[in-house]
């Protein structure tokens, strides 16, 4: 069920939970020693963790949407925005990026990734298995809660583009954060007939 767009700025998680948080994903870590994190969205072209390595990869059964409302990072209650998640859906490959981390890596350099995706629960971190040119390995992921109040999942395509062309939060305009996603994907050879649609569908209602 698509949820309304939020009439006001969501309560964040605690300092403390979003810690715990953390910590209760480390400790259930495949390797500790050997940590990667699977980009879909924004983190492929801006991620806030030293990086060893990336590469193109697949994930199996899942759909990347613009599914989340965004009330503060790039959209605000008066003028909501959509943000990106990661949906469960059997039969889907969802391709990204997936980054190597240094096997030196902290809680405390993984802290900012916490407080980047896990800011209001939005998210869950699931530990996934990710193809890499045949190779399954597991990475680290954040997959939309679809009983949260941010899901916006199922809205029509020209619904979304107009909350898109529109929208600004506080790290700049819900279109420059499609747009920006769209050609970093591109640069890796990664194609989302979806996604193309919708921007070519939020360029259109911009330009009118």
């Amino acid at each position: 069920m698509t949820n309304p767009p939020p009439t006001h700025l969501i309560t964040p998680l605690t300092d403390a939970e979003r810690a715990e948080s953390l910590r209760e994903t480390l400790a259930a870590a495949p390797d500790r020693n050997r940590l990667r994190v699977f980009g879909y969205g924004s983190l492929m072209w801006s991620p806030c963790f030293e990086v060893v390595s990336r590469a193109k990869s697949d994930l199996h059964g899942y759909h990347r949407d613009f599914s989340i409302w965004s009330v503060f990072a790039r959209g605000t209650p008066e003028r909501p925005g959509l943000g990106f998640a990661l949906e469960k859906k059997p039969g889907s490959i969802c391709e990204g990026i997936v980054f190597a981390l240094s096997e030196t890596t902290t809680e405390a350099e993984l802290m900012p990734l916490w407080e980047r995706e896990m800011w209001t629960g939005t998210y869950t971190a699931e530990w996934v298995k990710v193809s890499v040119e045949g190779e399954n390995l597991p990475a680290l992921t954040f997959v939309v809660s679809p009983d949260h109040i941010q899901y916006a999942g199922g809205l029509p395509l020209s619904e979304k583009a107009r909350y898109i062309a529109t929208a600004v939060g506080k790290y700049g305009t819900c279109y420059d954060y499609l747009a920006e996603t769209v050609r970093e994907m591109k640069v890796h050879g990664i194609r989302d007939a979806d996604l193309d649609a919708l921007l070519e569908e939020v360029e259109r209602q911009r330009a009118e």
